[in-house]
């Protein structure tokens, strides 16, 4: 059902509210358990025809296919990867998907009295704000679990949900004010360019630095050595290829600058608690499951009019 019917227009074009559990697409599946409503969802209003809207409640958001423009903080100007979108509540954007082509997205929404609960125990972020990847199989756990009715399920969607929002209370971990422009070049670089690894020391000549100083400053600032850090970028560059791309296990572990596979499905195992196989699974069976709901339909539908 497009959401469409569902906004409330206030005094001006820039007041449409959503209300709880309101989105724009057609509802594929829906559960609700313990204060929390996941929604599998299919985008179906048009870019040009997406205004300013507010959402009431609290919701994440896990682009799964297709191209998604959004003001999150950590946001690129426009998404093809699959990625999970934190939204406190009462967001005031714009996000939408470029194209409805093969665009599926998934919705997991708290209502008000289990925002406030966590929020007074664990500071959320009061902006929307990207996830690390390493959220991507801890929603699409919950998701799995979500198709379930038995009690266990519930209990499974409910521990990947607090799961999810403890890493969202960190993710609006705020940088200082100002972070020196040799520190961030170099940060870029160990993102940009995860395979081939500088030292420290040439690391720290580009900044014109002692090696040392420059060591202490990346880790203060970004609270790990640069060696860690890259080794935290890997993981999560190799679990959004993994799960947004059609490559090779191979092929994925020299995009994300390892040695060779065994070293990357090492390094998912001990980060994530997966293999890589398992993971591309994960996330493939949930477009199968997608696509399976959909051709039920057409052919209920189809047997209904002969």
């Amino acid at each position: 059902m497009a959401c469409g019917r569902y906004w409330r227009r206030g005094r001006g074009a820039e007041s449409m509210r959503f209300a709880p559990g309101q989105f724009l697409g057609d509802q594929q599946l829906r559960r609700r358990v313990a204060g929390i409503e996941l929604a599998d969802m299919r985008p179906t209003v048009p870019q040009h025809e997406v205004h300013v809207h507010t959402h009431e409640e609290a919701h994440l958001l896990v682009l799964h296919s297709g191209s998604y423009l959004s003001s999150a903080h950590g946001m690129p100007d426009v998404c093809v990867e699959p990625v999970v979108i934190l939204n406190p509540p009462g967001t005031h954007h714009r996000d939408c998907f470029h194209s409805l082509d093969d665009a599926r997205f998934l919705t997991l929404s708290l209502d008000a009295a289990m925002w406030d609960d966590i929020n007074a125990a664990l500071p959320m972020p009061a902006q929307a704000v990207r996830l690390s990847a390493l959220t991507l199989p801890i929603a699409y756990r919950a998701w799995h679990a979500s198709r379930d009715s038995d009690d266990a399920s519930s209990l499974v969607i409910e521990a990947e949900m607090q799961e999810l929002l403890a890493h969202a209370a960190f993710a609006d971990a705020t940088l200082p004010a100002h972070v020196p422009a040799w520190l961030q070049r170099a940060r870029e670089r160990l993102c940009d360019d995860v395979g081939n690894v500088p030292s420290i020391t040439e690391l720290a000549s580009e900044a014109d630095l002692h090696p040392v100083y420059f060591a202490r400053a990346f880790r203060r600032i970004y609270g790990a050595s640069p060696g860690e850090y890259l080794r935290q970028r890997r993981v999560e560059l190799a679990v959004s290829v993994l799960c947004g791309g059609h490559l090779s296990l191979a092929d994925v572990a020299q995009t994300c600058g390892y040695v060779d596979q065994s070293h990357m499905t090492h390094a998912l195992r001990r980060d994530v608690g997966m293999t890589p196989r398992a993971l591309r699974q994960l996330s493939r069976l949930q477009v199968a499951n997608l696509q399976d709901r959909r051709q039920r339909r057409a052919q209920t539908a189809t047997f209904a009019q002969t």
